[in-house]
């Protein structure tokens, strides 16, 4: 056994003096277990930093990134085990307190390609820069930790040698434990001395499945996370009893519609975002041209500048032609997903903080037989409406490949008929914008890139600059 993992049996045997296992309170009654942090890990070893850090420097805006393992000792969901684990969290929190709004974000993160997601935190990573939240890479599941080639204890034996997941059984008691010691540190402070008011999770598509069962089958008794965003959890459907034990914020893609109404009367709300795909342009590509660049290629951190440039990239709504639109899963899909993930979290802060219930939009549109009901251009109806489903420039056939989609921007003949001139367009995208701000879907800053896009959309219509439109 080499130091480290020697390090680390010594601090799981030692779990039980150090406050990290559930005891009994001065009644006799059991109290629940928080996990131990350990680190920051630093520049040990093979490359010097975490696997799935961010690409581009975040320093650059007064953040801190840092990498800790976590310890603990777990019980087995639905069973009678109990286990030890170490796995680990990237924190990015803000240097100086004043920064600092008090929210905890944990990204249960996604595992479906037997490698490591971070979907919500790459959507809407610069709501959270900019808002001053906390966030974390939350290593929940064994197959995101081991054993492909994009795992960690495979891409750097060296530096993940400790790492132990005992099974996903497990894992439901280890992102409590997890939670707590985000509140009442134990060994480390992962937080540098900043103390959460609030901790919400999210997770997406396999990890949302996860969050919803957590939420149905824990939440009750462990009651260590404040608020939950549950994005396209495919096929599980809308029972959530009659109230959650937790304000939920469900998320869903048109993949996910169901003609079935939600359980919940109270405690729960539904959005389901006309357009979207399940996974999008987006993330796709600040998966592939930043996050697995950095991990396969061993590239340095870049300035925030180049998150800039890829954004021009992968925020394309449709506006623009361009080939990657014909791409499935991994570009393809260019509805802006993300607006709504941002704004989600923006109000789910806000009902857990101070009881403000996030706005509920329309349900979709079925036909009669149950199948989600279309327009004349294959767009879905019904739903959260953003105005790019409004003001269309685009056909987006967001479940042609199931997971994702493509998007087919109109010709300039279908722009012209629909739209005479771009300041056509533009005026109707204002319009629809503006009221998207106001009932509360669209975030002021992301309806001003909205805007920015729209307007440099004057290519499109090529009649103008001969009319002088």
């Amino acid at each position: 056994m080499n130091t480290k993992k020697k390090t680390w049996a010594a601090v799981v045997l030692l779990l039980g003096l150090s406050g990290c296992q559930g005891g009994q309170d001065t009644e006799g009654r059991p109290t629940p277990a928080s996990a131990r942090f350990d680190g920051p890990v630093g520049a040990a070893g093979l490359y010097g930093h975490p696997m799935w850090d961010h690409w581009f420097d975040i320093g650059e805006v007064g953040y801190v990134e840092e990498e800790f393992f976590v310890a603990g000792r777990a019980r087995e969901h639905a069973g009678d085990g109990e286990a030890d684990y170490v796995t680990r969290v990237i924190v990015r929190r803000p240097r100086q307190a004043a920064d600092f709004n008090g929210t905890l974000l944990l990204d249960w993160v996604n595992v479906t390609a037997q490698f490591e997601n971070a979907v919500d935190t790459l959507a809407a990573h610069r709501f959270f820069l900019r808002e001053g939240y906390a966030y974390v890479h939350l290593s929940a599941q064994a197959a995101g930790l081991c054993c492909s080639p994009l795992t960690p204890t495979v891409w750097d034996p060296v530096r993940y040698a400790a790492l132990n997941h005992p099974g996903d059984t497990y894992a439901f008691d280890m992102v409590s434990q997890i939670a707590r010691g985000f509140r009442a540190p134990v060994g480390t402070d992962p937080m540098g001395g900043l103390r959460p008011e609030v901790i919400l999770i999210m997770g997406q598509s396999q990890s949302a499945i996860r969050l919803h069962q957590y939420v149905n089958e824990v939440q009750a008794r462990a009651r260590a996370i404040d608020g939950f965003l549950i994005h396209a959890d495919v096929g599980a459907g809308k029972d959530f009893g009659t109230a959650p034990p937790a304000p939920v914020l469900h998320l869903l893609s048109d993949l996910e519609a169901e003609p079935e109404a939600p359980t919940a009367t109270s405690n729960y709300v539904l959005w389901e975002v006309a357009g979207a795909a399940h996974q999008d342009l987006w993330v796709g590509e600040h998966q592939v041209l930043g996050q697995s660049r950095r991990v396969v290629a061993h590239l340095p951190k870049q300035p925030m500048a180049e998150d800039d440039r890829l954004h021009a990239i992968a925020g394309n709504y449709g506006e623009q032609p361009d080939p990657a639109l014909g791409l499935c899963v991994v570009a393809g899909a260019a509805f802006p997903m993300r607006y709504a993930v941002a704004s989600a979290i923006d109000h789910l802060d806000r009902w857990v903080r101070d009881g403000v219930l996030p706005p509920q939009p329309p349900r979709y549109q079925f036909d009669e037989d149950g199948n989600r009901a279309v327009d004349d251009l294959g767009n879905t109806l019904g739903g959260l409406r953003y105005p790019p489903i409004d003001v269309p420039v685009a056909r987006y056939q967001s479940t042609t490949c199931e997971l994702g989609g493509i998007t087919i921007p109109l010709t300039e003949l279908e722009l012209l008929q629909r739209y005479p001139s771009h300041g056509d367009y533009l005026a109707q995208m204002q319009t629809a914008t503006e009221a998207s701000v106001t009932a509360g879907y669209l975030l002021p800053e992301d309806a001003a890139e909205l805007m920015e896009r729209a307007a440099a959309a004057r290519n499109r219509w090529p009649l103008d600059a001969l009319t002088g439109n």
